[in-house]
């Protein structure tokens, strides 16, 4: 922190959506010789492998601007990266950030030149993989079906409270709000409204897995740095296993909810998500989980 004057903005922030393969598109993107990592890195402290994400705008917003920089590299450390490189770049990821009612806003002011990066998924798959991760982890109890029963009232009024400031954080917010996060046209009505459409690149997991090459090479296009060699990208990372198909009964009333979201989404975009159970289609088999 007594440097932060010294350190630099990150060029790029991952926003979201959590469960939609941000870990593996930052570890990816982490490959390229011009990134420059967090503060620590894994060179410095005994960490398994660098951080990805900060939580500044979402759960950490009051320790303020100079701890947020202090996460960021330098000048002198990015010049001396340079060296070997034509350019370089600092990153983060932090995928509440897409969903928490006031990190756009924030974002978007204490950040004005930062491109930002949203990984959407297949609202089904999203929802179900939130859970599977909860439910690993020991924090979510119930099934599948009870745990979207339980959703609105474990919520209450905390997106509200966030928004207009009483409440600061709000585990059920954010980890239990399985079916709210897949409604991502709110979220993407509020960044693009905060930080212009200019700045907020829209991918998709789908096409992010199938083709990562593509999907890193928007995004080094958009950082203005050299692209990457297609045999350095790939994987699926924070991968969280689940019993199987999704239910029948489940997979038809999450259809009937997100349906209208995804159509918003279309419109907000200008293009059709790569969701095939929701189009006018059969749906194609769906991969197993990749994040």
């Amino acid at each position: 922190m007594a440097t932060a004057r010294w350190r630099t903005e990150p060029d790029l922030v991952i926003i979201g959506v959590k469960r939609g393969g941000t870990t593996s598109l930052f570890r990816d993107l982490e490959r390229h010789p011009a990134m420059c990592p967090l503060v620590p890195s894994a060179q410095r402290l005994p960490l398994r492998e660098n951080q990805k994400g900060v939580h500044y705008f979402d759960s950490n917003f009051e320790r303020g601007d100079r701890w947020y920089r202090s996460h960021f590299p330098t000048r002198f450390a990015r010049s001396i990266r340079a060296r070997t490189t034509t350019s370089t770049f600092t990153a983060e990821a932090s995928p509440y950030y897409f969903f928490q009612p006031r990190a756009a806003s924030r974002a978007s002011a204490a950040l004005p030149s930062t491109q930002f990066v949203v990984l959407l998924r297949d609202p089904i798959e999203r929802t179900v993989s939130h859970w599977a991760e909860q439910t690993r982890n020991g924090v979510e109890t119930l099934p599948l079906a009870d745990a979207l029963d339980a959703e609105a009232e474990r919520i209450g009024d905390d997106a509200e409270r966030l928004r207009s400031g009483p409440l600061q954080a709000s585990h059920a917010h954010e980890q239990q709000s399985y079916a709210a996060q897949s409604e991502y046209a709110d979220s993407m009505q509020r960044w693009f409204d905060c930080a212009g459409t200019e700045r907020v690149t829209v991918l998709f997991s789908e096409d992010y897995y199938r083709d990562p090459a593509s999907t890193i090479g928007t995004i080094t296009n958009l950082l203005d740095v050299d692209s990457m060699p297609d045999d350095e990208v790939g994987g699926h990372r924070n991968a969280a296993p689940r019993p199987g198909a999704v239910d029948p009964d489940i997979e038809q009333r999450l259809i009937a909810r997100f349906s209208p979201d995804v159509a918003r989404i279309a419109d907000l975009i200008g293009a059709q998500p790569p969701w095939p159970r929701f189009a006018l289609q059969p749906s194609a088999p769906v991969p197993d989980d990749p994040v």
